[in-house]
């Protein structure tokens, strides 16, 4: 996986609550989801993220995941 297809299918449904909404039903729930954004980093091909940036997707994931579970999703 690329870390730009990773963003795309993790992160950047954040921005947006109705696409946020269908991938969250597409996938059968949020925390499910975000747990498969997290070890799909592993997948990451080297060359395209160091560990560091790696860890820095992650802990951008799990913030949109509190923020998410805050507003009622």
């Amino acid at each position: 996986m690329t870390a730009e297809k990773w963003y795309e299918t993790y992160l950047q449904p954040f921005f947006n609550d109705e696409t946020l909404r269908t991938r969250i039903d597409e996938c059968g729930g949020l925390d499910g989801w975000v747990l498969d954004g997290v070890l799909a980093v592993k997948k990451i091909d080297g060359q395209e993220a160091t560990d560091s940036e790696c860890l820095q997707m992650i802990g951008l994931l799990i913030n949109e995941w509190a923020d998410a579970q805050k507003r009622g999703f």
